[in-house]
């Protein structure tokens, strides 16, 4: 069974670390301060500002950063710096039985989904996918998007908008929220991390890929057989899909997203408002959720 973390209130202290690629200091500079703004204390790991090559600093550091703010009393909720590239480098190092002890928030997406589902695997700890520091200084998501992301936090309710999303399939699902990036869930396959999918609702964005490898990624979840354990597919934001290899793909993402499902008798929405574009509404992975998805095209979806 899932299990939440303290919720995070105004005053408490938010940890900040790098568990993917190296950060840029001024934005990161710009993002705590905005956190400051919002009325938290912020307590920003040395190992935030290690590089080496692309990364910040090596998985040694990173683990090392990681353990240092589950241990610390003061350190309420843990916000990941930035994605990239990497962290599921961590996963077989992280000490679990301390995270469990240990039990606070942890947030971020695109590389981070990693963690998020690995510590959610083997802890039940509900994680957050949600706003990087580095978003917040470009102010991404917009401001009533990151005003969501810290009710959520502090326990709050809410209903998601789902105004402009397109029902693929009708139907109603409740149940666990797990999923984020494509690519690294995909990662995550036939690893002792790889999700339990048995009954939950998923939730899948991406950015930045040849239609022809999201193709191939789907295909690769459906031949898994994870579309026919699941109660119920949300799809996100999948910007910048391109189609330059040397004889066009001939699929739209809707066409690929059909196919992979197939025959399952579930609810299916696209075009969800999060992912790498400008919408990034923050969802807990192991949270429960409740889609109901309309023949008519309108859609709910609630968080619990």
């Amino acid at each position: 069974m899932s299990k939440k973390p303290p919720l995070l209130q105004k005053g408490d202290t938010i940890g900040i670390m790098a568990p993917s690629s190296r950060v840029d200091r001024a934005r990161l500079e710009q993002g705590v301060a905005m956190l400051e703004e919002r009325g938290y204390n912020v307590y920003v790991h040395p190992q935030t500002w290690k590089k080496q090559g692309q990364s910040a600093g090596g998985v040694n550091d990173k683990v090392k950063a990681l353990h240092d703010l589950f241990k610390n009393p003061k350190v309420k909720a843990i916000i990941c710096a930035r994605g990239g590239n990497r962290a599921g480098q961590m996963l077989p190092l992280l000490d679990y039985k301390l995270i469990k002890k240990n039990p606070k928030i942890i947030m971020g997406y695109s590389d981070v989904t990693a963690l998020l589902n690995g510590i959610h695997k083997e802890t039940g700890l509900i994680t957050f996918h949600g706003p990087l520091v580095h978003h917040k200084a470009a102010n991404t998501p917009p401001q009533k998007q990151q005003d969501q992301s810290f009710d959520l936090l502090s326990g709050e309710k809410m209903d998601i908008p789902m105004g402009r999303t397109k029902v693929l399939r009708a139907g109603k699902a409740s149940g666990e929220l797990v999923g984020g990036n494509l690519s690294l869930i995909c990662s995550l396959m036939g690893t002792p991390w790889e999700p339990d999918f048995k009954g939950k609702i998923l939730f899948l964005e991406d950015c930045d890929e040849e239609l022809s490898r999201y193709d191939r990624m789907f295909q690769q979840l459906s031949n898994a057989g994870v579309f026919q354990q699941v109660k119920g597919v949300l799809l996100g934001a999948f910007t910048g899909a391109t189609d330059t290899g040397f004889l066009p793909f001939g699929m739209t993402m809707e066409d690929i997203f059909r196919e992979a499902v197939g025959g399952a008798k579930i609810p299916v929405v696209m075009n969800a408002p999060f992912g790498h574009g400008k919408n990034l509404y923050t969802l807990p992975v192991g949270g429960t959720a409740n889609l109901k998805a309309a023949s008519s095209g309108k859609v709910s979806f609630g968080l619990d």
